[in-house]
Order: C-alpha cells, then structure tokens, then sequence
C-alpha cells in the first residue's frame, strides 16, 4: 500500500475527458489520472484513485517543484493540454489516446511531455490496479518500461525503477525537449509504435476531420461543439451506444449513499439523442446510435429496459467494492446497476417518438422495428393507466406518475402518425390526455408529479416538448411552483420529496434546461435566456458538465453527464429558434421543430438513403 497521506481527493471539476471512442479517462488539473477504464466504457478500471485515494490506481504526471496549472483542449479535439509553470520554467503535457486497429500495435493512452521554458523537474509515477482489486500488483521494471501480468504494459523514453510499488520516473525537461509515456492494452507493448509526435498529429487530424463534419454555425457554435465532442467522447464505436457518464459512483451527496454506474446506454434520451446528434451533422453516429437502440427494440419483445450495457446486454447485476471508500468517502462504490430491472413505461415513448423523429426525415423504419414498435404502442394503450417505477429509479413502490403518462401519450401519438389510426390506440391517447388535464391537476392548479400527490416533479417540464397537449394555464402554474419549490437561483432540483433512500443530492442539470425549454415554450424569452446563460457559466474550465450541481456550485455526480451536455445543446436551439420565430417555432415535437428548422436556416437534417 502505499502513502497513507496520499493527496486528497480533487473536486470533480478538476477532471478533463480523454477518450478513443472505447474507453476513457480522466486527467486532473494537477497531471494525474485518476480514473480510466480503457478497452471499454464500463470494463474494470485500470486507474481508479478517484473512488478510493490510497486503494485506487493511478497514472501521475507532473512537476516535482511547486507549480500552477491551466489547461484547454486543442481546437476541435480531445486532445488536452495542460501547461505547468513552476519557478525554473514551463512544460506542457499532451494527453490523448487512440483507437485500436486491427493488425497494428497502437498505444491506447499517450502522454507526451514538452519543454515550454527554461527546465521542469518532472516527476511520472505509475501505479495500476486490476479493476477493484484489494492489492496492487508487483510491477516489474524493464528498460524503457514497465508493467505487470494482466494490466498495460508502459513505454517510455526513458528507464523507470520500482519505488514503494510505483514505476517512477524522474527527468528534467528543459525548453525543446520532449519525453512521452504510452499505455499498450493486452501486453502489445512496441517501442516501435512509439512515435508520440506523429500519433497526436494522427489523433488531431482526425478530431479535426470529425469536427469539421459540424453543420451547427448558429449562436454558440464553439461551446456547443465541445459538448457535441463530449458527447462523440462518450459514444462506444462498435456499436453506436452512448454511455450516460465516464464513471461510476461519484455521488450525488458527499458522504452519502446515492452513487451509481452511470457507465451504460438509457434509453430515455433516445429521441433527443439522436435530435443533437443529427442537428451537428454526426450522420454516422445517428445513424449507429438509431441502429442500436432499434436492434434492442426488435430483440426484446417482452418489453424495454430502461438501460443496458454499451454492446446491448441485458444483464447489469449490480455489485459493490466493499473495502474501496468512495470518493471523499462516499460508499458504495458500486459496479453494475440494478435499475436495469425495473418497469420504467416512458421508454416506449422514448422509442415510438424517435422512430417518429427518424421517419420524418427521411428514413425508412425497417419491417421488424416496425412491428415492433406496433407492439409496444399495444403496450402502451393496454397498460399506460398502471403503475410504474418513474423516470427517477426511486427504491420505492410504483406510482400513477404523470410523465409515464405523458410518455405513452407520446407512445400512442407518434404510432397514429407513424402507422395511422387505430381505435385503442386513439382512445387511449384521449384518455391519456383527459386524465393528465383532469384529475392529474392539483387543486392548487399544478402538475404534481404522480395522481393524488402534491409534489412538484421537474420532468413535467418535457411535456409540452414532446408534444403533449397541456393544459397551458396548469403548465405555466407548474413551471412556477418547480421555481419555488425546486429551484435555486439558475438550478433545479429534481423532487424534493422522498424517495426511499437516506439523504439528499444535488441539483440536476438536465432539470435546470429542461426549465430553460419550458420558460421559452411559454413565450417567457429573456428569462429563459437569462437561466441559460447562468447554466452555461457553470461548466469547468474545460467545458464539460458533471450531473449534479450543489447549491455552492461545485460538480456532483458522474461526470462529465452525456444527458447535461445534450440538454445544454437542446436549449441552445430552443432558444435559438425562440429568438427566431418566437413560440411557434418552439412548438411540437421533436420532428416539428427539426422540420421547421431545415426550411429556415437549411440545415443538412435528412436522412441519407440507406446503402
């Protein structure tokens, strides 16, 4: 084991993003990686100091002097670089890491460190971790090397020795020099792949390559790609599916209980997901993205799961690693989520409403994803009036939540659209409609957020966004008690009520955008504007969006969120056609708006024809 002084947690703002489409990691501002896991999103950790700060691996980096720190990505990537400037000098550090090609030995992670000024005693410790394991492996040094049975194996430029169980390396870099450390997955180790300039000049040509497919060039347009880069950064390339988070456990209360595996694929952002994916002119990811959440429609007849794992597997047993603590002592830690096992209806609007987005501009629906989707509209006329476990995953018994209502209604709708009439199908989305605008209004005149409660919930925020037809004078009085009740300043939480688990948590992101997209929806502009531009100070220094935010501002939850960053971009063009066209243009569905936005501003939407 080694220092029990070992430096202190750093808050999860600190962390930059460094991804192949594969897997990821996490860099701190102060040159550590603390959290990777690289053959895959949601494979065991290799670095995982984030949840436990002496039990965790890691990959450290940096001065050996005192230092200050500033970093930023390289225009149009997710290269990020981080420049350290102590008394005797400045050098920069390169991190980035490369997709796997088959037949070439390629390093997965690479570090290249630069002279900027003057000399830098720099310092790489190197320290992996199989997964969770409870003891760190013997680490063999080798010259220009080192590594252990089962982990990667580290190249370098120069020789490391083993001190206290870490692989360290001490050298001097002074003004034009360079050195550069590499991560080979599988024992693939070659010096000769080695070749650090070259590799980040592949890897920025093809982020730049990537990025220049852009189609957004309306307000904002830089912010918004970085959060459309994140969003690539946080897609699995083999299949298509987009992770909601990096990591897992990092909690929505310091101290709490309140942390999961945020590492998998939800279907509940389907629609808006591919809506952001389309809207930046990321065809292929569209395209992948549509496939995978079709394939998972067709295979599962008996009825969606909310998640699933990054290749389409079902089972996410949830487990946990006992002896790590937890970031800043927030246990669990937790791998896999047992979520995936519960009934969470709005999914079927989820997927009947992207098909919907799909078909409309231009894509043909294939004959079994149709069928299937005929089932699941089956599903939800039949079965839209039980309960079910929300939106949320509360560890409580079922409710009559009104967004799984709004959800089948969305379910229902977008079938008759799609397929055309059928009587259930109508009568159920008339029913659906009458009871949400009847007995689902509080006697105070609000949306609470299931039949027979008085708890303001912000999902009802979505409803008029995807079309559902509310009562207006109801939603207006809803989006004023989620201020009151559930705000504060520019942030929203969720609920405030309970939810079956100790504790408390943050502010939701999404929820603050998601009040953005209703305040402009009711024609009330500048102060949607005004909530916008509060949100969008509040990224970290590199861009990125945690899930949580706590009422000091500090990042809580997993990070960076897939689900902020496609929130922040949505409300960035709902504003955008807002100032355009006023309510009109914000009204509708998904479809609607992304129709309505082609004739004004010719934006590249349509589907290409298939091959």
């Amino acid at each position: 084991m080694h220092d029990p002084d070992a430096r202190p947690y750093q808050p999860i703002e600190a962390y930059g993003l460094i991804s192949n489409c594969h897997g990821c990691a996490l860099v701190a501002r102060d040159g550590s990686i603390d959290w990777a896991c690289l053959e895959r999103f949601d494979a065991p950790p290799v670095f995982s100091r984030l949840l436990d700060r002496r039990r965790g691996g890691f990959f450290a980096l940096a001065p050996e002097t005192p230092f200050e720190s500033a970093r930023l990505y390289l225009p149009g990537t997710n290269i990020l670089e981080t420049t350290f400037t102590c008394a005797t000098g400045a050098a920069t550090v390169h991190d980035f890491m490369l997709a796997p090609e088959p037949g070439r030995a390629l390093p997965c992670l690479v570090r290249l460190v630069s002279g900027v000024s003057g000399h830098v005693p720099m310092r790489a410790a190197y320290r992996p971790l199989a997964g969770f394991a409870t003891r760190f492996p013997d680490l063999v040094a080798v010259p220009g090397g080192a590594g252990a049975e089962g982990l990667p194996d580290l190249i370098a430029d120069l020789d490391l020795t083993v001190e206290g169980g870490e692989a360290v390396a001490r050298f001097t870099i002074a003004h034009g020099g360079e050195q550069s450390f590499a991560l080979f997955s599988g024992g693939a180790g070659d010096r000769e792949a080695l070749r650090p300039r070259d590799l980040m000049e592949a890897a920025r040509r093809s982020w730049i390559g990537w990025s220049a497919g852009a189609a957004y060039d309306g307000p904002l347009a830089d912010q918004l790609l970085r959060s459309a880069l994140t969003l690539k950064a946080l897609t699995y390339a083999p299949s298509g599916a987009i992770v909601a988070a990096a990591t897992t456990s990092l909690p929505e209360e310091i101290g709490g209980i309140r942390n999961w595996d945020y590492r998998f694929c939800w279907i509940r952002d389907a629609c808006l997901s591919f809506y952001v994916l389309k809207k930046f002119g990321m065809v292929a990811e569209a395209e992948a993205f549509f496939r995978f959440v079709g394939g998972l429609a067709e295979r599962d007849e008996g009825g969606l799961k909310p998640l699933y794992a990054i290749a389409g597997e079902a089972d996410l047993s949830e487990h946990e690693a006992a002896h790590f603590e937890g970031w800043r002592g927030s246990a669990p830690v937790r791998y896999g989520n047992e979520a995936a096992e519960q009934h969470q209806s709005d999914a079927y609007g989820q997927v009947l409403d992207l098909l919907h987005l799909y078909h409309s501009l231009g894509g043909t629906i294939p004959d079994a994803m149709a069928r299937q989707a005929v089932r699941l509209a089956d599903f939800a006329a039949a079965h839209w009036h039980e309960t079910d476990a929300g939106l949320w995953e509360p560890r409580k018994p079922e409710q009559h939540y009104l967004h799984a209502a709004i959800m089948n209604w969305v379910a229902v709708d977008r079938a008759i659209r799609l397929f055309g009439e059928r009587p259930h199908w109508r009568e159920a989305r008339d029913a659906i409609v009458a009871r949400v605008n009847g007995e689902g209004v509080h006697r105070d005149g609000y949306y609470p957020q299931y039949l027979g409660g008085d708890d303001p919930d912000a999902a009802l925020l979505i409803a008029p966004m995807v079309g559902f037809p509310v009562d207006e004078a109801a939603f207006a009085r809803t989006v004023d008690v989620v201020i009151a009740r559930l705000g504060h300043g520019p942030l929203v939480y969720r609920y405030r009520n309970d939810d079956g688990l100790p504790g408390h948590e943050g502010t939701f992101l999404i929820c603050a955008f998601w009040l953005v997209d209703a305040l402009a929806w009711l024609g009330r502009t500048e102060e949607a504007q005004t909530r916008f531009d509060a949100l969008r100070a509040l990224q970290n220094d590199v861009g990125l969006y945690a899930e949580e935010v706590a009422e000091d501002r500090t990042f809580l939850g997993n990070f960076p969120q897939a689900f902020s960053h496609l929130a922040f971009i949505h409300s960035a063009l709902v504003l955008d056609l807002a100032h355009q066209g006023g309510r009109e243009a914000v009204a509708g569905t998904y479809a609607d708006r992304t129709l309505r936005e082609t004739r004004w501003r010719r934006v590249p939407w349509i589907v290409p024809p298939a091959e």
